[in-house]
């Protein structure tokens, strides 16, 4: 795509993100614009061009800076339980009632995906959540635990369940004797949690497609809060789609449901954004 253009800031920023999206996949079109210009300031800096219009010639003769902003542009901010609260109502609210309803059924099949993982900090959360849960009968259940990030190094990083002391320092003693053993960097998640999580490569805002179906459980947290209006409803459309019914749905507490998704799920706990999808009523 050629990189000689004029206009405003604003038509540059377009035609920017036009040729990010057209030379990598990369789709950041419709994120909030106010996110993408603050990241794009950084690798402004970072390479020493001036304007967007610089930056699209820069991209030109060094391919490897699309990468480098991608990963400027993902939020790779996570933690264990980084939401305590959330965590507390899903162990209260979600995954008993879910475990009895598959108990109740004859089924043997969990399958819940965490569609922003980062580091893997979240979907490792809620392995050991079920595995706190089960006790046990965890033997009972094939548990599948689906990872999916835009960032091919963070995905790396999560597969390997490797994390210092101060990553770990916010769990409890029980938690971290449990499920971690000690290693030269600092801890690394037991095999038995590590095995249930399956890490993958999906841009969850770019080609709106439904990577699992009949999920139990959806985790998008501190995803929708960077994207506009429009985005929103497609990737929350796509996420009501892929769950089973009954089905749940985990929200950051920042995040607020569509209109139309308002209507169509259980809102089971306001503060910590936990929907349930129902079997539809004949």
């Amino acid at each position: 795509m050629a990189s000689i253009v004029t206009g405003s800031d604003t038509t540059a920023l377009d035609l920017l993100l036009e040729k990010v999206y057209q030379d990598t996949g990369y789709d950041f079109r419709e994120y909030k614009r106010g996110t993408v210009t603050r990241r794009l300031e950084r690798r402004l800096r970072a390479t020493g061009v001036k304007t967007y219009l610089d930056y699209m010639r820069f991209l030109d003769s060094h391919p490897e800076e699309c990468q480098r902003l991608a990963d400027d542009f993902t939020i790779k901010v996570s933690g264990f339980f980084r939401s305590l609260y959330s965590f507390q109502q899903v162990a209260r609210l979600v995954l008993p009632e879910l475990v009895a309803c598959k108990t109740k059924q004859g089924e043997r099949e969990l399958r819940l995906w965490s569609t922003a993982c980062a580091r893997g900090e979240e979907p490792y959360s809620i392995a050991i959540l079920l595995a706190e849960i089960l006790g046990n009968r965890r033997q009972d259940f094939n548990i599948s635990i689906y990872a999916t990030d835009i960032s091919r190094q963070a995905l790396q990083e999560a597969q390997a369940g490797v994390y210092s002391s101060k990553d770990v320092e916010s769990l409890t003693p029980t938690v971290l004797k449990s499920y971690f053993t000690r290693c030269d960097k600092g801890y690394v998640v037991n095999s038995n949690i590590r095995q249930m999580v399956n890490f993958s490569y999906f841009d969850l805002t770019s080609t709106i497609r439904q990577p699992f179906v009949k999920l139990d459980c959806i985790f998008c947290c501190n995803v929708l809060i960077y994207l506009q209006s429009q985005l929103q409803e497609r990737v929350l459309s796509m996420l009501y789609d892929s769950l089973a019914a009954p089905g749940y749905l985990v929200l950051g507490e920042a995040e607020t449901l569509t209109s139309n998704l308002n209507e169509k799920l259980e809102c089971l706990d306001a503060k910590a954004k936990i929907c349930k999808k129902n079997r539809r009523r004949r």
